[in-house]
Parts: C-alpha cells; sequence; structure tokens
C-alpha cells in the first residue's frame, strides 16, 4: 500500500469512521474526482474491502445540455491533523525495489495536513436539474446505456487545504534477509527515508450520489439510493440480454462476523470450481503472470468488465478459444481480481512463492483461524498463536508466511509464537483470505 493510500484510508476512519467517504486510492486520479465529476462502482463490490469507484473522463456538466454553471460547492469546514501517517511502516515495492515492513517509524515534524470538506449545495443542484437535461445522445450515455453500467456523481470531497510534504523515516527490522527473496526485488532490515508531495486542492477522500436518468434527457440524484436502482431504466431494448452481476454486497448492509465473509467467499470459489480443468488451469497461468503487476491485473479486472457488460464473449489470455465460462464464473473472477488488486505487489509476488513452495493452505489456515478469533475485535492486542499453525514450515516458508500476513497488518511473532491483532488492517486481511482462497483452489486442481 503506498504511502498516500495510507493517508487516505486514515484520514477516512477518522473523518467517517463507520460512513459512506470513500479514500482516494491514486494521487495521479485526484483531479477525476472533483465534484460534479461521473465515476463507475467495480460491478463485484464486497463490503468486506469496500466498494471502489472507477474514474472517468466526463463530468455531469459535460452530459447535459449547454446553460450556466451551477454555483461553487461550498466549504462546509475545514480540520488539521498532525501525525496523519500510521505509526507503523506498511509494506511496499518502490524504487529502489526495497520493502518496508511493519516496523517503528520516526515521523516528521512537518507531517500535519489542513483539510477542508466542499459539497455540492442542495439549491445549486435543485436549479441545475431545472435548467439543463441531459443530452440524450450523447456518445459517453450510449455507451454506459448500452454497457448496462450505474454511474455516480461526487457530491462531497475532502481536500488539502495547502500543499503539504509528508514524510516518514525509519528502519524496518528485517524479515527479508532469505536468499531465495533476491529474485523477487525485496531485501531485509532497510534503512528508509519516504516521503510525499500532495498538491493544495487534491481531494483525499469523496462522497458520491447515483445518476437517474428518467425517460430521453430527464434526469435525477436522489438523497436515497440502494443497490437495486439502474442509472438507465430497464426494459428499453426488448429481448436483448444484459449482463447484472449481483453484488457481493446485496447478502446485506452489515456483516455480521467472519461466517458471513467466509460464505461469500465460498459461493464465488464454487462458481471457479465449476470450469473445467482446462478452465482452471488456464486462469492459474494467467494470473501467475500478472502477479506483482498490479496495474496490469486492474487493466484486466476492467477490460473483463466492460466486455461484459456489453454482452461480449470474454476469454483469459491463456484460455482456449473454445472454452468459455459461464457469466457467473467470470463474475467470480471478477470477485477475485477485486481482492487480489487489493493486496500490493510485493504481496503479489509472495503468493507466486508460495504457490510454488506449495504453503498456500498452511497460509489460508493461519489467516481464517486469526480472522474467526477476532473478526469483531476492535482494539489492538496481543494474542497467543495456536502452534501446529506454523509447525509444518521450514525456516524460509515461515519467513515468507510471515511477511505476507505482515503485509496485510497481521504481524507474526515466532517467540511465544503470538500475534498483534489491528482492526484497521481487517479490509486488507479480507482481501488476502479470499485471494488465498482461490488460488489454494487453483492449484490444488493443477
Amino acid at each position: 500500500m503506498t504511502m498516500f493510500e495510507n493517508v487516505t484510508r486514515a484520514l477516512a476512519r477518522q473523518l467517517n469512521p463507520r460512513g459512506d467517504l470513500t479514500p482516494l486510492d491514486s494521487l495521479i486520479d485526484f483531479k477525476r474526482f472533483h465534484p460534479f465529476c461521473l465515476v463507475l462502482r467495480k460491478r463485484k463490490s464486497t463490503l468486506f474491502w469496500g466498494a471502489r469507484y472507477v474514474r472517468t473522463d466526463y463530468t455531469l456538466l459535460d452530459v447535459l445540455e449547454p446553460g450556466s454553471s451551477p454555483s461553487d460547492p461550498r466549504d462546509t469546514g475545514s480540520f488539521g491533523f498532525k501525525n496523519m501517517l500510521d505509526a507503523r511502516v506498511e509494506g511496499e515495492v518502490d524504487v529502489p525495489k526495497t520493502v518496508k515492513v511493519r516496523g517503528t517509524a520516526g515521523l516528521s515534524q512537518n507531517s500535519t495536513l489542513e483539510v477542508q470538506t466542499l459539497s455540492v449545495a442542495p439549491k445549486a443542484l435543485e436549479t441545475l436539474q431545472g435548467e439543463r437535461k441531459l443530452v440524450a445522445d450523447h456518445p459517453f450515455l450510449k455507451e454506459m446505456r448500452d454497457r448496462g453500467e450505474n454511474l455516480y456523481v461526487v457530491m462531497e470531497v475532502v481536500e488539502t487545504v495547502q500543499e503539504v510534504t509528508l514524510e516518514r523515516a525509519g528502519k524496518a527490522e528485517g524479515c527479508f534477509s532469505l536468499p531465495f527473496f533476491a529474485p523477487l526485488g525485496l531485501q531485509g532490515s532497510v534503512n528508509h527515508k519516504e516521503a510525499v508531495t500532495i498538491p493544495k486542492g487534491c481531494v483525499l477522500a469523496f462522497r458520491v450520489r447515483q445518476l437517474i436518468v428518467k425517460g430521453k434527457d430527464e434526469w435525477d440524484i436522489p438523497h436515497i439510493c440502494n443497490d437495486n436502482m439502474e442509472t438507465f431504466p430497464p426494459g428499453e431494448k426488448p429481448g436483448e440480454e444484459k449482463f447484472i452481476l449481483i453484488q457481493a454486497s446485496d447478502v446485506g448492509d452489515v456483516h455480521e462476523g467472519f461466517k458471513t465473509l467466509k460464505e461469500e467467499v465460498q459461493r464465488e470459489t464454487q462458481e471457479v470450481d465449476k470450469l473445467s480443468r482446462v478452465g482452471q488451469s488456464s486462469l492459474l497461468s494467467s494470473l501467475h503472470k500478472l502477479l506483482g503487476k498490479k496495474k496490469e491485473l486492474q487493466d484486466l479486472e476492467l477490460e473483463l468488465e466492460g466486455a461484459l457488460g456489453k454482452g461480449h464473449e470474454v476469454t483469459l489470455e491463456a484460455l482456449p478459444k473454445d472454452v468459455l465460462p459461464s457469466k457467473e464464473a467470470m463474475g467470480a473472477i471478477l470477485y477475485f481480481l477485486g481482492a487480489l488488486t487489493e493486496l500490493s505487489e510485493a504481496q503479489q509476488k509472495l503468493l507466486v512463492k508460495s504457490m510454488e513452495k506449495k504453503i498456500l493452505p498452511v497460509q489460508l489456515k493461519l489467516v481464517e483461524s486469526t480472522m474467526e478469533q477476532n473478526f469483531l475485535q476492535d482494539k489492538e492486542s496481543v494474542f497467543p498463536l495456536q502452534p501446529e499453525l506454523l509447525s509444518s514450515l521450514g525456516e524460509e516458508e515461515l519467513t515468507l508466511t510471515e511477511a505476507l500476513v505482515g503485509l496485510s497488518g497481521l504481524e507474526v511473532q515466532r517467540s511465544g509464537p503470538q500475534y498483534t491483532w489491528d482492526p484497521d488492517t481487517l479490509p486488507r486481511l479480507c482481501a488476502l483470505y479470499a485471494s488465498l482462497s482461490l488460488l489454494q483452489l487453483l492449484t490444488k486442481a493443477s
């Protein structure tokens, strides 16, 4: 996870710990998440590692007929935060390709972040709706309608008041000292200094509301929406089969514990398990090539979503042309791609190594057992670790496992043995659990 992601997620937790404030993942995308920007939500979302939104190159104003511009979003409050960076160093791969694992970090004195919230005023939205209709034949709207996509409008943002450079420095005590990590570009016990400059007016987090199209050119942005609502009215093209993925979050608005996550993951793995042996082997081959290349994984996810939205038959690069997965299976693949892209590139590389070492079942059991005991635990604590969970691992395999789960926030210590549970890392552990479940299924079948 990048330093920028650490900042935005910490900010979202502090401002709105259980709400609908979405942290921005990428600094490069902040200009496409200003008020009135149109965004897409990933089709296969889940409550466990969060709904994710994808930028578009359009705003609501771009798809409306010409007319007067709305008033600027209003300032609804300013806040100052000291030491926004977590007191622990998160793992990531960056130039010069070193991994910084959790450990004590010295934060710069210059790590104060001043932000303000800007939101679209209800009166401005009402005026805009009364004066400007949709451009009914706009190419972007036509494409989204044909794909059956839902569109969302950014209505509120948290942005920086001034440019700020955030720094942290420290020594990561080394998990990564063994020679077999060298081909991964990882090394252990690293002195490091890290900094990120965030420009003035940079969006760090945002809220959205769904755009609803009524008839040919009427539109609305209702205050209350649910996952059953669609941006474009259904039934416009009788007989046309549309691909609609049921959101994983549709199972309920509130998940009660690890059991719910486990059932969700099992539903998706069952769909992948319905693939033929050739199909499963080809999927594993495709993932093996892409793990550690986060951007390419994200591109594949978007490509599959777009093709399925248009009703096209899709296949993975390594999948024979005569092996076409069902829409349900492709939906499950999208679910797991979402989980894998939540992990860092370092973790993805460690998963590849774990597959080669054939220790995925042990790692899955470790994560599963820990989450079963602590899923609803809301305070950081140290717990004893069942010795049998790691007893079958050799020195290299144990080090690899410690690194993999440590980069998701589960700090395992051999002495004791024990582990430190941090509730803030739960979304990353959920994504790791889902990723391990998929890869274990595929390697078992190969």
